[in-house]
């Protein structure tokens, strides 16, 4: 998610308010946030980890998505992109 300049603050608060809940929901095993900037675009990014699909669904049709999707998307200076991707291999 690429944000608006000086709007970084205000996600990170919203993601802090959120962050424990989402966990929280069933299926989900993990959940991180990390950032990139280059040529002055700061971008967000965040991987969680599910169960499977269905797991995410229902979290993507959860009110707290809801809530906190509205809150963060007049943030972005673009338009945000997501990719579901299903693991082949870990490796510890």
């Amino acid at each position: 998610m690429e944000i608006l300049p000086g709007r970084e603050g205000h996600f990170l608060d919203i993601f802090e308010e959120a962050k424990k809940d989402i966990r929280a929901r069933v299926g989900c095993r993990g959940l991180e946030i990390l950032r990139s900037e280059l040529d002055g675009q700061l971008s967000i990014w965040t991987i969680s980890l599910w169960d499977n699909e269905a797991s995410l669904d229902q979290y993507r049709s959860s009110d707290l998505f809801k809530k906190t999707w509205s809150a963060v998307k007049p943030l972005f200076s673009g338009r945000a992109r997501a990719w579901t991707l299903t693991s082949i291999e870990v490796i510890s």
